[in-house]
């Protein structure tokens, strides 16, 4: 049975479930700056103590993909063994089941047995439809862009996170209108750009349960552009220790481990330094005030390739 040694203090152990989205592993890795920033403080500084830092943080995380497991395997084999759960980005709606997977299971059982769940874009919008909100087209689809986010209510999640922070948004679907069940934690203000114009955004871009300890957030809070990710993911974090109660210095165990997406792609997750083969050559390129930027960018660099598609047009 994993340790449960209480000089190292108290951290979340965090089942994330990947909507099969590349932002998914720099959600993993926030998390996991989060958890060695926590174990260092009580590790001290000598390569024996490094070590087991790192090896803590990583045991602490564990990684499935939306559709690889069972409800009934997630329940019984995953969930006893987390104090939390991370649903990510990913394609798709929330009203397919195919796109959604299992996350769908998880957000529901938290009725029941109340595990904290904290929804990043798709997730955000799975929370929303499975409460009763209307989730629906955007009527500005943002792709890449940032905005200015408005904290409305900073006294859960957004707690010490000034309103006006900036944030990258990357969705077309939005949540159109709320349920009675949840709040409004946040929106978004200004402008973004459409089809060569400055449109008015003021999506919804975060929100709660009224009783249940589940959050979303619309924008991507892991991304190098996000101010206050890690500021988010500690509150979450404090928000587990409040739902969850208990304060037992636990290790997801290593059988559980072994189910993780890290344990099976050792070789993505544990690389050994090797000569680099490539070097990057960039140019930077001042482009503020053209409309369509982007896409003259693209046009410039692929008009003459085979095919080529522009995914944001």
């Amino acid at each position: 049975m994993p340790g449960t040694n209480e000089a190292w203090g108290w951290h979340p152990r965090t089942l994330v479930v990947d909507n099969y989205d590349s932002y998914t592993y720099n959600l993993v890795a926030l998390l996991t700056d989060a958890a060695r920033a926590h174990y260092s403080s009580f590790g001290g500084s000598g390569e024996a103590s490094i070590e087991e830092t790192e090896r803590r943080a990583q045991e602490h995380i564990i990684v499935i993909r939306n559709d690889e497991y069972s409800w009934e395997t997630v329940r019984d084999s995953i969930l006893p063994h987390v104090d939390n759960v991370v649903i990510s980005p990913g394609p798709g709606t929330p009203a397919r089941r195919e796109d959604v997977g299992v996350g769908r299971d998880i957000i529901a059982h938290t009725q029941r047995d109340g595990h904290p769940v904290l929804g990043v874009c798709l997730g955000h919008q799975m929370i929303a439809h499975e409460y009763g909100a209307k989730v629906d087209q955007s009527v500005v689809p943002v792709h890449g862009q940032t905005s200015s986010i408005d904290v409305l209510d900073d006294s859960c999640l957004f707690h010490g996170i000034p309103s006006g922070f900036c944030a990258v948004r990357y969705h077309s679907l939005t949540v159109t209108r709320m349920s009675s069940s949840l709040r409004v934690l946040a929106r978004a203000a200004g402008t973004v750009e459409h089809a060569g114009r400055m449109v008015a955004s003021t999506d919804i871009m975060g929100i709660r349960h009224n009783t249940l300890p589940l959050w979303g957030v619309q924008f991507h809070p892991e991304s190098v552009c996000s101010e206050h990710g890690a500021r988010l993911l500690a509150n979450f974090a404090q928000l587990t220790r409040m739902a969850v109660g208990r304060l037992h210095v636990l290790r997801i165990p290593p059988h559980v481990q072994s189910m993780s997406v890290q344990a099976r792609d050792q070789h993505v997750w544990k690389r050994t330094p090797t000569e680099p083969r490539f070097s990057l050559v960039a140019r930077r390129v001042e482009l503020h005030g053209v409309v369509d930027a982007g896409a003259r960018v693209f046009a410039h660099v692929h008009s003459s390739d085979w095919a080529p598609v522009w995914l944001d047009g």
